[in-house]
């Protein structure tokens, strides 16, 4: 069957689109990495200030050894003037600051400037009024300090302002490309809006020819001499003519949508029945000079039934049904006959209907059941479905341009600090849209059987090992330990499902648990299967939640505050059924939890060249 050019164009339209949105929220998760990582600055704000507080001191000093020699007031202890100097002295020689003097080359000056400022301590006592000579000296040993501050201000500022500028060049040509990002973001989801509303109007518009179609197919049913009617799979009645009226007294209103039981006996007889299922079986049947007794009518009658099956395209979607009242060719001698064994046959038919109709009826009213059950179930999931996307799709975004919006309202006045912190939480609110889309198309895909399954025999332990080592990468300073028999067992699997199903249960036990407790995970066979249990020491489950960790959206009252979706544990679960396996769950609040993934063993041996 070909497919239609249009529709090939309309999907690889879609599939673009998709693309597009997947690479904008690459690209700007990557340059949020590179501006985060260039805004890491190594000096402290403090560094000018310091400086000046420090060539404060000094003058301070000076000032007020110059006014005891000449006998004058001074506005306090010049003791504690030479105190805070040296505090002054030691916070440049420590720390940041030392290392932005080191590097602008004035660090072995101030070295030697503070070894002469230190020596002046025993001449400070001798201080006092006409003590001009010793006040000559301190004032020579501080004139270099001032000076040597003056320079490495200037050259502290000068470099300062030339990194910042630098840096702050390339945020706001990285921030532009992020909400270039976001722009294209918004119109990939535009576009596949717009799309979704020429399906929707595309279908209307279908709807409405279906209809004219069905408008014009009534009138010629209904312009017909004999009887027609329509049924499908669940012999319930479609169309209803007005010939059909006038040999079974029932209205169109009363027999569309009821079963042909309820309808009349006459499609109970064993004959009509199987002619009926040999229609809906998709081949035709005739029931000749059919006896029939209206409920009106003193006189049976005695119908044709021609018996044809309804198609749709190469599909039979029912039967359709035309009647013949033929009463009138029999002869009157025949008529006593046919009665007599026409009223047994209906008679038996009714008295078996009867215990049949009681039979469906309650087979219906259980079906009817499990079908409101069902409805009601999906009915909840695309409600959590939906609840779930507008919150976690929203917060997000939300988190993204409110930073984004901010950064770019300062401008020139935001400093690197305050750029690293909102670019970290524009990459966290990135990676978290990331997450739950793909987390989203991956139930998608389950849910509409796009996911194929290929089982062949796997080493487990290989599997195993190769998931650990991609959870080490995303958290390195996790320990997670791996226990497994010599002799690697063999599952009957599909590999990549394996590792999205073991990427999940690890990823969620580092998650739920302290990052100073270790994850283990062990694997073990029997004759039948293969498992691997992930044990993690973490938050736990209260066992009257356990029932429902599998079920889709649902979250434990325990992952409280940690970012999640609900989906991975039902994904898991059923990527293993599709399997032959299965996800079990031990847990205990406040103790950790241990996943099991269970697996078919495969009946074949690894030969050794193979397994080395």
């Amino acid at each position: 069957m070909r497919v239609p050019v249009a529709k090939i164009v309309g999907y690889g339209f879609n599939l673009a689109a998709i693309a597009a949105f997947a690479a904008f929220l690459v690209f700007a998760l990557v340059k949020l990495v590179e501006t985060e990582r260039d805004m890491r600055v190594d000096a402290s704000e403090n560094m000018l200030w310091v400086i000046a507080q420090t060539q404060r001191e000094a003058l301070r000093l000076d000032a007020t050894v110059a006014r005891r020699a000449a006998g004058m007031e001074t506005d306090g202890d010049f003791r504690l003037r030479f105190d805070m100097l040296l505090s002054r002295l030691s916070l440049l020689s420590e720390g940041p600051q030392a290392r932005v003097l080191a590097k602008l080359g004035f660090a072995d000056e101030l070295a030697s400037i503070t070894a002469d400022v230190m020596a002046l301590e025993p001449l400070l006592d001798s201080i006092g009024p006409g003590a001009a000579e010793q006040a000559r000296q301190v004032a020579a040993a501080l004139d270099p300090l001032s000076t040597m501050l003056g320079r490495a201000a200037n050259a502290a500022m000068v470099a300062e302002w030339n990194g910042l500028g630098a840096r702050l060049d390339d945020s706001r040509h990285a921030i532009w490309q992020i909400i270039a990002s976001v722009v294209g973001i918004m119109l990939a989801g535009s576009l596949l809006s717009v799309r979704l509303l020429m399906t929707l109007n595309r279908t209307r518009r279908t709807e409405q020819l279906l209809r004219r179609e069905k408008q014009f197919s009534e009138l010629l049913v209904g312009s017909s001499g004999d009887g027609i009617l329509a049924i499908d799979f669940d012999r319930r009645c479609t169309v209803w003519n007005p010939a059909m009226e006038s040999l079974i007294p029932i209205s169109g209103e009363q027999a569309l949508g009821a079963g042909l039981a309820d309808i009349s006996g006459l499609f109970e007889v064993d004959g009509v029945r199987r002619a009926i299922r040999q229609a809906l079986a998709g081949e035709p049947g005739r029931c000749p000079e059919q006896v029939f007794f209206p409920e009106d009518a003193a006189e049976a009658r005695y119908l044709d039934l021609l018996f044809s099956p309804l198609r749709n395209g190469e599909k039979v979607v029912g039967a359709i049904i035309f009647v013949r009242d033929v009463t009138e060719h029999h002869a009157a001698q025949r008529a006593l006959k046919h009665h007599r064994d026409a009223l047994e046959e209906l008679v038996d038919a009714r008295t078996a209907d009867l215990s049949a109709a009681q039979k469906q009826l309650i087979a219906a009213m259980e079906d009817l059941e499990r079908a409101l059950e069902r409805e009601r179930g999906v009915s909840e999931f695309y409600r959590g479905f939906a609840s779930m996307v507008s919150h976690q799709f929203r917060t997000p975004l939300a988190i993204i341009d409110s930073n984004v919006q901010r950064l770019v309202r300062r401008g020139g006045k935001v400093t690197p600090e305050e750029i690293a912190q909102r670019a970290a939480r524009i990459r966290t609110g990135i990676t978290r849209l990331t997450r739950l889309v793909e987390a989203t198309l991956d139930a998608a895909r389950l849910d509409s059987g796009q996911i194929e399954v290929r089982l062949a025999p796997c080493d487990f332990t290989e599997l195993a090992r190769t998931a650990c080592e991609r959870q080490r990468e995303t958290a390195p300073d996790r320990e997670i330990t791996l226990e497994a028999p010599e002799v690697p067992p063999l599952a009957l699997c599909d590999p990549a499902l394996v590792e999205h199903i073991l990427a999940n249960l690890l990823s969620n036990a580092v998650k739920y648990s302290p990052s100073d407790s270790p994850v283990e995970l062990r694997i073990g066979a029997d004759d039948a299967s293969v498992r691997c249990a992930v044990t993690d020491r973490g938050v736990g489950v209260p066992q009257d939640e356990v029932p429902h960790l599998f079920q889709r959206f649902f979250r434990a009252s325990t992952a409280s505050g940690v970012p999640g979706t609900g989906i991975g544990l039902d994904l898991s679960r059923s990527l293993a059924r599709l399997q032959g396996g299965d996800v079990t769950v031990g847990s205990r609040a406040g103790k950790g939890s241990t996943f099991t993934l269970v697996l078919p063993r495969a009946q074949v041996q690894v030969a050794p060249e193979a397994a080395e």
